[in-house]
């Protein structure tokens, strides 16, 4: 099983999206504050007997360069 079906199965996430497919597949995207590990996952037949994982990847979610150095500067210090 990967990482993202053992956090959905578990409970261990705070945001979850599905995006259901013409295909009756579902794209699962899973996230928890405070981690920076995103999990996106295409799945086939959830929770039935013939359950496939067609695609799995994790995301490193990070604020981008630019947005840190903003905030920095909106908090009074230098970019």
């Amino acid at each position: 099983m990967n990482k993202g079906l053992e956090k959905l199965k578990s409970g261990d996430f705070n945001n979850m999206s599905q995006e259901w497919q013409p295909d009756e597949s579902v794209i699962i995207t899973l996230s928890k504050q405070g981690v920076s590990k995103v999990y996106r996952f295409r799945v086939k037949d959830l929770y039935g007997e013939h359950e496939e994982v067609l695609e799995h990847e994790v995301i490193e979610a990070k604020i981008p360069k630019f947005l840190e150095d903003r905030m920095e500067e909106a908090k009074g210090g230098k970019p």
